[in-house]
């Protein structure tokens, strides 16, 4: 596959190809390793953004961005981003959270090299090449002023101090720029309802003190908002960070008196490893409540019926480990039905929570729960 996605690089003609070669279901990543998996994307974008970035590519882009883990990733990410023919201000919040995470992971990599660290080109790193990316945005960059300012008075070293006074400047100097009328990307990619699958209605689940009920029993006869997970997630700002956000969305519906009204569930990606006892113990680590209508669930047996329901995108090692997975959310109305995915950049709390309150008192859907 690396040999024709390095043939295809600029050609419009693989454009297609190659999106669909980062969907993680894609069966070119059964059973390859993780790292493996980080060396093929990375190729893939590099090919998208060889001469100008495809708005098509953009979320998956924003995503290495918004959620960095791997600095070669990172890097690339950052540096096809340049190749986007217009800058916009929707892309100083991924940046950002790439300069806030990456930092700790930063490496020197050459992306000419396949994987970042052999001797072709020139060598960066992965804050290098974000930090130019936030200068390349110019006025639309404004909103990360603040953010610049206050790493630049840390002191950091001579080439990141430099780095950072040229990015200010670039900014501070640059030509003002009309905003996009469209902004998001693409984020949403289901927005309108879907019938569950008569197979899924059944599946057993178990939650996290070891209950056994069935997808009808939780997800029937209220509205529930869904994300998913597993406890062997290594990076912080995917899972860990998923089910602390799930812990805030739970506050706000306490507060707002929908506490019972509307449901919550993290569903695990890897059930047999994650057993009720972990479960509970990633729910008081990452400050997530546990209860009647808010549970960590694991399928009991094959995640694929319920993977198929929502077509999650994850991706599995020939160990069985998960390899690639995406952030997603799930808003489901009382019938059980997808009424909302966010999926790839972070969700906001607020909206999902709004897509649930709509979606309550639907004709098909008024059960008692």
């Amino acid at each position: 596959m690396i040999r024709l996605v390095e043939a295809g690089r600029g050609d419009s003609a693989y454009t297609q190809s190659f999106l669909e070669l980062l969907d993680e279901r894609h069966p070119v990543y059964s059973g390859v390793g993780t790292a493996a998996v980080v060396r093929m994307r990375g190729e893939l974008l590099l090919a998208l953004g060889h001469h100008v970035l495809p708005t098509a590519a953009l979320p998956f882009v924003l995503e290495e961005l918004e959620s960095p883990h791997e600095a070669w990733l990172t890097a690339v990410a950052a540096r096809v981003l340049r190749n986007h023919p217009e800058p916009s201000a929707d892309f100083v919040a991924p940046l950002l959270s790439a300069l806030f995470y990456i930092g700790q992971r930063d490496d020197t990599v050459r992306l000419e090299s396949y994987g970042g660290y052999g001797s072709i080109g020139e060598p960066t790193t992965a804050v290098a090449e974000v930090i130019r990316t936030l200068g390349w945005l110019g006025k639309a960059g404004e909103r990360a002023l603040p953010r610049l300012h206050e790493l630049r008075a840390r002191e950091p070293g001579l080439r990141t101090a430099a780095r950072l006074d040229e990015t200010i400047a670039a900014i501070r100097d640059g030509a003002p720029t009309e905003a996009p009328e469209c902004c998001g990307y693409a984020r949403r990619l289901v927005d309108a309802p879907r019938s569950a699958p008569a197979d899924v209605t059944e599946l057993v689940l178990q939650d996290q003190s070891g209950e056994l009920l069935t997808f009808r029993d939780f997800f029937i006869g209220r509205p529930s908002i869904v994300v998913f997970f597993y406890t062997r997630c290594d990076n912080p700002t995917k899972c860990p960070l998923t089910i602390a956000k799930l812990g805030r969305l739970q506050q706000h519906l306490h507060a707002a008196g929908l506490g019972d009204a509307i449901r919550t569930a993290a569903i695990t990606y890897d059930p047999a490893y994650d057993l009720p006892p972990r479960l509970v113990q990633y729910a008081r680590s990452w400050g997530t409540s546990t209860g009647e209508h808010h549970r960590l669930l694991r399928t009991v047996g094959d995640l694929a019926p319920l993977g198929a329901f929502f077509e999650l995108g994850v991706n599995y090692g020939d160990s069985g480990l998960v390899n690639r997975h995406r952030i997603e959310a799930f808003v489901l109305d009382p019938a059980g039905r997808i009424v909302q995915v966010e999926a790839r950049q972070r969700w906001e709390e607020s909206q999902l929570i709004a897509a649930a309150v709509a979606s309550m008192g639907q004709a098909d859907g008024r059960a008692d729960g």
